[in-house]
């Protein structure tokens, strides 16, 4: 398994833990995190490292706007896959463009998961290395 370096935009440092939690509970210790707690921070990490992903919450402390927090991000790195991990899918779900992957963080950071659940580090690698969301 190759490493995948992962630029997660999260500004609750419990759910970054999660996150990271989920994916080394599942095995795989070759995804690195790097966490930024809004876009400004996000913005400023992506000019200095290379990452293979983003890993997106909607709402930050800089940008509560869904639309307007995806299309930023999208404009600073146009060419690295963005998935999104947001408790408030239900709400934000008809805000995001299909193509874009959305996944509930109750469901993948919960204490429970569902074994329909694909795990998180799964969907990581996948959408780092493939074009086609729609099997995401």
């Amino acid at each position: 398994m190759s490493a995948l370096k992962v630029l997660h935009v999260e500004d609750d440092f419990a759910d970054a833990l999660l996150a990271q939690n989920a994916v080394f509970e599942s095995g795989d210790f070759e995804i690195g995190f790097e966490v930024a707690r809004d876009l400004r921070d996000a913005r400023r990490k992506l000019k200095n490292q290379a990452y293979d992903l983003v890993l997106l919450d909607l709402r930050l402390p800089d940008s509560v706007n869904p639309e307007d927090t995806l299309t930023t991000m999208q404009g600073l790195c146009p060419d690295i896959p963005i998935v999104i991990l947001s408790g408030s899918v239900r709400v934000d779900r008809s805000k995001i463009p299909e193509d874009v992957p959305l996944l509930d963080k109750n469901e993948h950071l919960g204490a429970r998961h569902s074994a329909e659940i694909r795990p998180l580090a799964e969907i990581l690698r996948f959408s780092a290395s493939n074009d086609d969301i729609a099997q995401i």
